[in-house]
Formats: C-alpha cells, structure tokens, sequence
C-alpha cells in the first residue's frame, strides 16, 4: 500500500526558531527522518525544492528568502499529518507582513501537488543448481620396508705355494748350462677366493589404484518465492495536498 506525503517548508528569522519549531513538530509525533534543514546556494536549493513538487516560482521565492538569512525547514508528512504540522510550524515562522505570509502558505499548498511515480517491485527468486564433491570413500596403498634373512652356498677357492725338493742327474746343453749359472729370482703367491655381496632392486609386482567414473542423474525440488501485486481504486477524497 503507497501512502502519499506532502511536503511543507516554512522560513524561520533564525536557527534558533527553526529548532523550537522542529522540537514541536518531534513532540507532536514527527519524526527526525521527516524534518531537514535546507542549505545550499540558490541553485542547490532551486533544485531541492523542484525534486520535492515546488514549481519554479515557489522554488526561487523560498531561494530568495535563504539567501535574505532566512532558514527553511522542509518537513515530510502524511495527509493526516499535514494540518497539524502545517499549525505548529505557522505558531513559529518569522515575522513578516500579511501578504508574504498568504503567499507562503500558497506555496506550501503548490509544494504538495506533484506529479509523482510510485513503483512497487515484482520479485521472482530463480532456482540454480549446482554442484559440489563429497568423499564417498576410497583406497589407501601404504609400502613399508622389511628385512629377511637369506643364506646362500657358495664354492670358494684357496691356492697355497709349496715348496719340494726332488733328486736329479742329467746332462746340460751349452745354453742351459750358461742359464743355470746366471742368477734368477721366481716368485710364486698363493690365492684364496673371497666372497663379495651386491644388491640390486628388482620389481617383482606392483599395486595399480585406478577410478571408475559413473554418471548419474538426481532430481532436485526446491520452493522458490515470488511477489504479485494487487491493485485497487481507491476513491478521491477531500485532500488539501498530495
């Protein structure tokens, strides 16, 4: 339901009238979000009261009277606020003759009768689905590290040097004979076979972890929320402003 306002801005000598007079309209039950002190060069103010329904007249005239000193409250209410709000507000104005004062309460009259356009929203939420992964479960492959003992048979062989002395009678040739008589060292050394250990890994076997994919198909119901609009004549009514 759209509840239409009105607009009032009166002119004050002062600040300090302006509060008293804010203070009474607080007191009569208006809100501090309905009431604001217009400030601003001619026209910042021009355009303030234009946005608020003041044609452009009015508009300079309240312009012409801030720029004069005078301070201008503008005040927001309902049609059931306006009466009393407009009452309070004339008990503090600033002095001035008949005339002026007939001719600012015209204005506050025009300031009240804009064209205005209120909208109300037609809001559908939509559904969107998406997805996310869980862990469902799986396998966990640990290698650890052991040791067993392993014998092994194998021949190894020893050489040992001996030494025998055996009886001989035989002739010489003239070249074995010039041999024998030369001086000559023979050495022999014996051997013996040791055993020497080498390791190499080998793979034996292995473990494969492999994925199998499956697609699958879910449905998914949900509620979603939406806004409709209804519309209804409502008649006219004795009405001072809009």
């Amino acid at each position: 339901m759209i509840t239409e306002t009105t607009t009032i801005v009166s002119t004050f000598d002062d600040h300090k009238i302006a509060g008293k007079a804010m203070d009474a309209l607080r007191k009569d039950g208006i809100q501090e979000r309905q009431m604001k002190i217009l400030k601003g060069d001619a026209d910042k103010l021009m355009r303030e009261l234009a946005e608020r329904g003041f044609d452009k007249d009015d508009a300079r005239g309240f312009a012409d009277a801030a720029s004069q000193g005078k301070t201008l409250v503008a005040t927001q209410v309902s049609e059931a606020q306006a009466n009393q709000a407009v009452a309070i507000m004339d008990r503090f104005e600033s002095s001035q003759d008949q005339d002026d004062r007939n001719a600012e309460k015209d204005a506050k009259r025009k300031a009240s009768a804009p064209d205005r356009e209120e909208s109300v929203k037609i809001v559908e939420e939509q559904l969107a689905i998406g997805k996310s992964k869980s862990v469902t479960g799986g396998v966990r492959v640990t290698s650890s590290v052991s040791e067993r003992p392993i014998k092994k048979t194998i021949n190894l062989r020893e050489e040992h040097v001996g030494v025998e002395r055996r009886p001989a009678d035989r002739a010489l040739n003239i070249d074995e004979a010039n041999a024998a008589f030369q001086e000559k060292t023979v050495e022999m050394m014996g051997t013996a076979e040791e055993a020497e250990i080498h390791k190499e890994a080998r793979v034996v076997g292995e473990v494969a972890i492999t994925k199998e994919i499956k697609d699958r198909e879910q449905t998914v119901r949900d509620t979603v929320r939406s806004t409709d609009v209804q519309v209804e004549e409502v008649k006219a009514g004795s009405r001072k402003r809009k």
